[in-house]
């Protein structure tokens, strides 16, 4: 694979050469027209000499009758500048030979305004006059992009060209004059480049909108902005953008070519912010960015007010603003680690250069030719070629980045699950063994309390690293990925659990052993801050069933895990678990029951033991039915909170307490209490306080008969919400008890911060109480306790005559247990009301 990707490497770097060989023999056929003016292939003799009329008022004849006044020298000596001035020109010709010579003056400057060639013979009398320029109507397309003009110069004679320049704009204008045959060839030179650039430009620009549709990325439209304004400013610059829009179109861009440099220039900071994703940052380099966009915005619209020769060396100023404000967004992006966009970094260099050999030749640094005439179109070529490389190189590197991400931990860098899942996937296609095994750091969630993200990360990749070093060595464990760069037997699940997938067909005890050994060469201890931090493994192994499928054998492998954490080996393995399966059938059977009522609350009595009168039940869950009445109702309400029945399943407890609560009110126990247990799952019921409400009002049942139980473990989750919750049913009337008290390390301060009006004491404490005198302190302690605080207490577990009286000793409120009586079907419990008034 290696060998393949070296050899097509070597081929695309082959065809770029030829390439560039092709580029290098075309631009040598097309760079050569200037070579060949009539000073070097006819027998023609030239001498120049120009006059500037800094007035712009000298009259046409006056110029002609001051013609020795003129300055003899070259044009590229003549101080061009943007100051409004006109210039007069003058060639002698001298034609030696016995013939005529047909000759084509060209002016290669299509944006000048107003450009007045006078055709004099050798007396100065004036020939012919010819008008061109951008502000003289009527020419023809070929007259506005090349301005020139044809004579004849007959045999053995001299006759003058005078030329006047009167321009706001690009004063300078160079004079080159050709033979027929060699203009043709200048002509044609001309148009294919032209034609070379608009053709690269457009399907560009074509090809960057196909990728935004396809993308939807706004870079994509930036991009072609740039294209379409370096279309514009340069068919102004060189001038065929005559055969590009209608004439009117061009002459309208060429009278505002300033604003199409600020738009060009908007642009290309606007790319770079984007293909750098500084808008993604929104650091102050981007707001800089952003900022200095909007001034050259408003500049640009200034220069529909105002003259070129004041704007254009204001654009300078800022284009020179802009170079700067560029080069410190891609240096920060380099200094960062910022490498997939070099060709976007490459793309400068020709523009930068391109840019200064403009102005170096407008102002007579450089020496006029047709090649430095057209490097900055050169320029821009290589850079929007360079620039569609660096997008496409930016597409590729997010592929690769969003395929990274999916298939990596963001924090860890290590595989994750979906790794894990495609290769279980390749395996089960294979029909190989795969067996799921999972690895945990013991205790994970503990130890993430006291460690920061960037250590508990750290924790992980030290626990990786060793673990990956382990499964190298057997043989057994598959690669979740194998490419040129990496290699990996071991996926990330999270929350300090590693999972990898064993091919070997064997025992249960054949491979707890072999990963016992591997667990021994784990880390056992982790320094952080001068603490030493002991680490335990614990291992959940799935094996495959008949219906097997990845989450199903993940699920299988967490429930192991859990199952790991009672064994002594730390090692459990899904054939030791009953079937997950009927976990789910469990559920749905419930799910059931509470939609068709069958379900059923029973009812143990609390007793007041100032009057040893009933004031009230605790209600229990109980399904009667068949064979499920003889489910344990704990694990039946786990099983309700895993599944998300749990709200359900309370809504419905709490509707069928107030049925009872009437029901016992219409028997003429009106005051009677029944109490509901909460889960902590119900905090998150949505207005719970308002439907409990609507429920009571329903049955016609009075709020202070309700009572709602929570513990501990209802608590320590969102206590604000829990503290809003309890203030609602507060002003619902429903009284809130703490139940449970005395189990949970913080129930003290559930007191202080909640408004309870009576705790229950766990019957754990009063079972036992005449047996240990630990546990009747306990008792006595916190009755004293809640007594001194205003609340009442109940006391649970009450199984004999002795409890009941020493509580009463005690000055406990009310209690409850089975010396009274069971828990008992609603109507068992009418009857036994009956019986007990």
């Amino acid at each position: 694979m290696k060998n393949n990707y070296l050899r097509y490497h070597f081929i695309a770097v082959l065809i770029l050469l030829v390439l560039f060989y092709v580029i290098a023999t075309l631009a040598g056929h097309l760079a050569t027209p200037t070579k060949y003016t009539i000073d070097k292939t006819t027998p023609i003799y030239l001498s120049h000499s120009y006059f500037i009329d800094e007035t712009k008022k000298l009259p046409i004849h006056q110029i002609i009758d001051n013609l020795d006044d003129f300055t003899v020298g070259s044009f590229a000596d003549i101080n061009w500048n943007f100051t409004p001035r006109n210039y007069w020109l003058l060639v002698e010709l001298e034609n030696r030979s016995q013939q005529n010579e047909k000759i084509v003056a060209h002016f290669d400057n299509p944006m000048v305004d107003h450009l007045t060639i006078y055709h004099l013979d050798k007396s100065n009398h004036i020939i012919t006059t010819t008008q061109l320029g951008d502000l003289t109507p009527e020419l023809t397309r070929f007259e506005y992009s090349v301005p020139h003009i044809r004579l004849t110069v007959t045999p053995q004679s001299k006759q003058k060209l005078l030329i006047k320049i009167d321009t706001t704009g690009i004063s300078k204008t160079p004079i080159n004059l050709y033979g027929e045959t060699e203009f043709q060839d200048l002509t044609r030179s001309q148009t294919a480049i032209w034609g070379i650039f608009v053709g690269v430009l457009i399907m560009a620009a074509l090809y960057n909108l196909v990728l935004f549709f396809g993308i939807k990325d706004r870079v994509y439209l930036i991009y072609i902005g740039y294209i379409i304004s370096a279309i514009i400013l340069m068919g102004c610059v060189l001038g065929f953008g005559f055969y590009l829009w209608p004439v009117s179109w061009q002459l309208f861009f060429q009278k505002y070519i300033i604003f199409s440099n600020y738009a060009i220039a908007i642009f290309t900071l606007a790319f770079c912010t984007m293909f750098l994703r500084y808008h993604k940052e929104q650091c102050w380099r981007y707001k800089l960015s952003v900022y200095f966009m909007g001034l050259m915005f408003v500049l640009g619209l200034s220069c529909f007010i105002t003259p070129e020769n004041i704007a254009a060396p204001i654009f300078f100023t800022i284009l020179a603003l802009l170079y700067v404000i560029c080069i410190i967004m891609i240096y920060n992006k380099l200094r960062s680690g910022f490498r997939w966009a070099k060709f976007y970094v490459i793309s400068w260099i020709p523009l930068i250069i391109g840019a200064a050999i403009q102005p170096l030749e407008l102002t007579g640094v450089l020496p006029y030719s047709f090649a430095i005439r057209h490097t900055f179109l050169a320029a821009i070529l290589c850079e929007v070629v360079l620039m569609a490389m660096a997008l496409a190189d930016r597409v590729r590197y997010q592929r690769e980045r969003a395929l990274y991400h999916a298939t990596h931990t963001q924090q860890t860098k290590l595989l994750n699950s979906a790794m894990l899942k495609q290769a279980y996937m390749a395996l089960e296609q294979q029909h190989r063994q795969n067996t799921l095994c999972l690895i945990k750091i013991r205790y994970f969630n503990s130890l993430n309390t006291i460690l920061t993200p960037t250590k508990s990360n750290e924790l992980i990749i030290k626990v990786a690293k060793s673990l990956e070093l382990q499964l190298v060595g057997e043989r057994q464990f598959y690669f979740l990925d194998s490419t040129l760069d990496s290699n990996s037997k071991l996926a990330d699940l999270g929350t300090g659990v590693f999972a990898c997938i064993s091919t070997k067909a064997q025992t249960a005890a054949e491979l707890s052993l072999s990963l016992t050994k591997i667990i021994k060469g784990l880390p056992k201890n982790y320094q952080i801050q001068g603490l030493n931090l002991q680490l335990e493994y614990s291992v959940g192994i799935s094996f495959p069933d008949t219906a097997n499928n990845f989450e199903a054998s993940l699920q299988r492998g967490y429930v192991a895990l859990k199952q790991a954490k009672t064994t002594m080996s730390r090692i459990s393995n899904s054939q030791q678990q009953p079937n997950q399966a009927m976990d789910i059938e469990l559920a749905a059977k419930l799910q059931e029951a509470i939609r068709a009522n069958e379900l059923a609350l029973y009812h143990q009595p609390q007793i007041n033991l100032a009057n040893n009168q009933v004031v009230g039940s605790e209600s229990l869950l109980r399904w009667p039915i068949g064979k499920y009445q003889h489910i344990n109702i704990e694990q039946l309400i786990q099983l309700a909170e895993r599944t998300g029945l749990i709200n359900e399943l309370t809504l419905w407890v709490i509707d069928k307490a107030c049925q009872d609560i009437a029901q016992l009110n219409k028997q003429g126990y009106n005051g009677h209490c029944v109490s509901v247990n909460l889960s902590a799952k119900n905090i998150t019921i949505a207005q719970l306080a308002e439907k409990i409400e609507n429920t009571l009002l329903k049955y016609n049942a009075p709020a202070k008969q309700l009572k709602l139980e929570l513990t501990e473990t209802a608590l320590i989750g969102d206590q604000q919400q829990m503290q809003a919750l309890i203030k609602q049913l507060d002003k619902v009337g429903v009284t809130v008890v703490l139940d449970d008290f005395g189990t949970g390390y913080a129930s003290l301060t559930y007191l202080l911060h909640y408004t309870f009006t009576n705790l229950k004491i766990d019957k754990s404490f009063v079972i036992d109480m005449e047996a240990n005198p630990s546990n009747k302190v306990v008792v006595k302690t916190a009755i004293d306790m809640a007594h001194n605080l205003g609340l009442s207490v109940t006391a649970e577990g009450v199984e004999d005559e002795q409890t009941h009286h020493l509580l009463k000793s005690m000055g406990a409120d009310f209690s409850q247990g089975y010396y009274y009586s069971k828990a008992l079907p609603f109507d068992s419990y009418l009857d036994w009301l009956s019986k007990n008034k």
